[in-house]
């Protein structure tokens, strides 16, 4: 047994630790991905190459605040700007020959619904040095109107189609980076299965309109048409923390139903603890884009130590002792008691008297909470167990007890 506890096999290749830059910004060339090795990241998955490179609009980031915090972001930016030839003559051997050594470059690549270009592709890629390959079949905007990305992800025959194409240009381990704009993914991470993935990867970024500035009525973020002139907008791909419930969804959905998959988690991972929870419902590795084009690769050392830290606190001896330890845990809604065992306490040291919780459940509860002494209480006998005043507690104020 390795003494790096850290270490985690996934689709045949050890990682020395389970934390990826995603296919994005963060991972455009050599500069970007080579810093990144050297501060410690796990690996990369290059940003996507096609047949043709990108030209993007600007600007192309939308952001969604609550109370002045960044919590999601919305992007409308595409693939790779640079060419294959480029990738493949220039930055794929620069980045294998000067990383270290135990560094795992994936790379990402797109084409359309004709099995062909995969083949052809993944033939190109196995030629670079990479190490794994992922196809970006999730991809939720503009790649659509060409008829590739979400447009063949959200389709179990394409899906399996250019899954089986790509495998016939290549001996390297397969990644399906799968889209949540589905209704089921699981068909879906079923397709690629059959289609012969040694992993999946999931979630891509989310179908979205991040908002609209009010002042001009025009749609975020802010681009232009063809006369450049007008402004404009569309529909863009949101990513970020608010995305992490429906990535932890996704994940635990696919591992349950195809427990013998590897998946690299995907979707508003921005510090250890979110990194633990996506390992507990299934995922094996963990690709991060926002935080680190929020706040640098420099996050590296809080995550490795923050989640080594966890493991020695809680006995955990390797990565594998934590992966689907909650997923025994998920069940349907018809296994769960409709008679609530619990009822609210309040933490009377962490109240505030900010009578937030009293509001909350007068108005959308069960009346159950009153101020008393300047200190919220609860009266059990109308407490439903709902969980409403947690929801808007920000004092840390509320618990549960069993009902007496």
């Amino acid at each position: 047994m390795s003494s790096n506890e850290l270490e985690i096999e996934f689709a045949g290749i050890t990682f020395k630790n389970p934390f990826l830059l995603s296919s994005a910004p963060p991972t455009m060339d050599p500069r970007h991905i080579l810093r990144a090795a050297r501060l410690g990241w796990g690996g990369a998955v290059m940003k996507t190459v096609t047949e043709e490179p990108t030209v993007d609009p600007r600007t192309r980031l939308g952001v969604l605040r609550r109370e002045g915090k960044a919590i999601g972001m919305n992007n409308i930016e595409l693939l790779s700007r640079e060419s294959l030839k480029t990738w493949t003559d220039d930055w794929i051997p620069k980045i294998k020959q000067e990383a270290p050594k135990d560094f795992i470059f994936i790379a990402s690549m797109m084409s359309g619904p004709e099995p062909e270009g995969w083949t052809a592709l993944a033939e190109t890629m196995s030629q670079t040095g990479a190490d794994a390959i992922e196809l970006n079949v999730s991809c939720p905007h503009g790649s659509p109107e060409k008829h590739m990305g979400a447009f063949i992800g959200q389709d179990p025959k394409l899906v399996e189609g250019v899954t089986k194409a790509a495998k016939k240009g290549t001996d390297l381990p397969i990644l399906v980076k799968l889209t949540p704009n589905v209704t089921d993914i699981v068909p879906i991470a079923k397709a690629a299965e059959r289609g012969g993935a040694d992993a999946l990867s999931a979630i891509n970024t989310v179908e979205s309109l991040i908002g609209i500035d009010i002042e001009t009525a025009t749609p975020l973020p802010i681009a232009y048409g063809k006369d450049r002139k007008e402004q404009f907008s569309t529909y863009g791909g949101f990513c970020g923390p608010a995305i992490k419930p429906l990535g932890l969804r996704f994940v635990s959905q696919i591992a349950k139903a195809l427990p013998d998959i590897p998946i690299s988690g995907i979707g508003g991972i921005e510090n250890w603890t979110g990194a633990t929870e996506y390992l507990m419902v299934g995922a094996r590795t963990l690709q991060i884009c926002t935080a680190v084009m929020w706040y640098g690769f420099s996050i590296i050392k809080d995550l490795t130590k923050g989640l080594s830290s966890f493991m020695k606190r809680k006995g955990y001896k390797s990565l594998d002792s934590v992966v689907g330890k909650a997923l025994p845990k998920i069940t349907t809604w018809t296994a769960l008691t409709k008679l609530p065992p619990i009822v609210a306490h309040v933490i009377k040291d962490n109240c505030t008297g900010c009578k937030d919780c009293v509001i909350a459940c007068a108005d959308g509860g069960y009346v159950a909470i009153q101020m008393r002494d300047g200190a919220a209480v609860i009266n059990e006998e109308k407490c439903d167990g709902c969980g409403l005043c947690y929801v808007v507690c920000r004092d840390n104020a509320i618990e549960f007890i069993h009902a007496r």
